[in-house]
C-alpha cells in the first residue's frame, strides 16, 4: 500500500510538470510570476498576491519568446523567463500562471512585433513607478504595448497604495512615494475579465 502511494504521488507530479509546455504557449499569453526576491515580496504583501512580475509572450514569426520590463525592456526566451521564479530552497519549482485574453487579437498577432521593434524594445526600466514618464515597469509595459492593439475593456489603472509597507517605500524611492498616482500591478491582470486563467502550477 505504502509503495502505492509513493507511485500516485510520483506520477502526480509527473503529469503537472507536463500540464503545460513550451509548445503550448501562443502569442499574446500574460505570464505572471511569484518571485521571492525581498522586493518582490513587498510588491506581494501590498497587492495583497502572488505576483511581483510579468511578461508576455511575443513572436518574430519563428520562435516565441517573452517580452518584459527588467533592467530594460526586452525578450528572452520563454524557459529562461519561466527560471526567475526557481529559488534556491525549491530549485525545480516553477511558480507561475499563464493568463490567455479572451478579447480579439488578430490586431496584436498580426502587428505586435513590428509595434515592439520601433517604440518599446530597449525603453529603460521605471523604477520611480511613475505612468506618465517615459520608462516602464513591467506591468505598465504589458499594458501600454497589449492596449495599443487589441484595445483591453476591463483591464484600467487604479491609484496606487504604499500604505502597507510605507517605510520600505519611502527607503525605495528616497522620497516620500507616489500614493495615488496611477499605475498597474501583475495582480490586476489575474483578477481582469479580458483574461482567462489556463495554467497554474500550484494547481
Amino acid at each position: 500500500m505504502k509503495n502505492l502511494l509513493v507511485i500516485l504521488f510520483l506520477l502526480a507530479i509527473s503529469l503537472k510538470s507536463q500540464a503545460f509546455s513550451i509548445q503550448d504557449f501562443k502569442v499574446g499569453d500574460v505570464i505572471l510570476l511569484d518571485l521571492d526576491c525581498p522586493s518582490c515580496q513587498i510588491i506581494e504583501d501590498e497587492t495583497g498576491s502572488r505576483f511581483s512580475h510579468s511578461g508576455v509572450v511575443i513572436s518574430n514569426g519563428r520562435e516565441l519568446f517573452v517580452a518584459q520590463a527588467l533592467g530594460k525592456v526586452h525578450f528572452v526566451r520563454i524557459k529562461t523567463f519561466l527560471e526567475f521564479s526557481r529559488t534556491r530552497f525549491a530549485p525545480r519549482n516553477q511558480k507561475y500562471v499563464v493568463l490567455r485574453p479572451v478579447l480579439n487579437l488578430r490586431n496584436f498577432k498580426k502587428n505586435h512585433w513590428k509595434l515592439y521593434k520601433n517604440k518599446y524594445e530597449n525603453v529603460s526600466f521605471d523604477h520611480s513607478y511613475e505612468w506618465d514618464d517615459e520608462t516602464l515597469y513591467c506591468s505598465e509595459f504589458l499594458f501600454k504595448f497589449m492596449n495599443e492593439l487589441m484595445g483591453f475593456k476591463d483591464l484600467k489603472t487604479y491609484k496606487m497604495d504604499y500604505t502597507r509597507n510605507w517605510e520600505f517605500w519611502t527607503r525605495y524611492f528616497g522620497h516620500t512615494p507616489p500614493q495615488g498616482k496611477e499605475g498597474l500591478a501583475p495582480d490586476d491582470f489575474y483578477r481582469s475579465s479580458d483574461f482567462k486563467v489556463i495554467f497554474d502550477s500550484l494547481l
